[in-house]
């Protein structure tokens, strides 16, 4: 069986530093965790004697026990402490106090843990992007055909406009009355209104 990918439980701040707090469980071990600033790394003993008062986790995988402590983790972060080469996690369980001791790894050790930590954040960096770009090519194909069209053959609106001032495509200008001419009948001179019949003598 492979070892597990690792897991980031939370970030940390002592003395103006920033520390990583992360998981991981080997094949056949109990669950451990690490904390590191990128150049030192402190690491606990198996931690589920230290949680056996907490009834949330008794009696749950090294896994569970792990994704407990995450969610506790990021709702409150831990307390560092550190002195010499052991550091403290202190949070609380229950209604009780918890300290987690970690041991300063060596430093052949710490740059190995490193290195594994960021190539393996990386590779899982790189796979989520792919699945993310493969499920927008997905949505992007499953627009409808009618959709599809309408993006590339978008409906031309006339310009109303230009119709009024004789620039439609497929009508003729609009060509000046000339004085004395018919509104009914353009082309035929306007005839006269009726005089009426002159009755005087002339």
């Amino acid at each position: 069986m492979a070892a597990e990918a690792w897991s980031s439980l939370c970030s940390v701040s002592h003395g103006g530093q920033r520390y990583l707090c992360l998981s991981k469980i080997q094949p056949g071990t109990s669950a451990r965790i690490h904390v590191t600033n990128a150049n030192e790394v402190w690491r606990t003993d198996p931690i589920e004697e230290a949680m056996e008062d907490w009834d949330a986790v008794r009696n749950v995988t090294s896994r569970d026990l792990l994704e407990k402590l995450r969610e506790k983790f990021q709702s409150s972060a831990p307390v560092l402490e550190l002195q010499g080469s052991i550091a403290s996690l202190s949070f609380q369980v229950d209604s009780r106090k918890v300290s987690l001791d970690l041991l300063k790894a060596p430093i052949s050790e710490a740059r190995a843990l490193v290195q594994e930590v960021l190539f393996d954040l990386s590779d899982r960096v790189t796979s989520l992007e792919a699945l993310l770009k493969e499920r927008e090519d997905s949505a992007a194909t499953s627009v409808s055909p009618a959709k599809q069209s309408q993006k590339k053959h978008p409906l031309l609106i006339p310009d109303m406009n230009a119709r009024k001032k004789g620039y439609g495509g497929s009508s003729a200008q609009v060509k000046k009355r000339r004085p004395g001419e018919s509104l009914i009948n353009p082309g035929c001179k306007r005839k006269k209104a009726a005089q009426g019949v002159d009755f005087e003598e002339s």
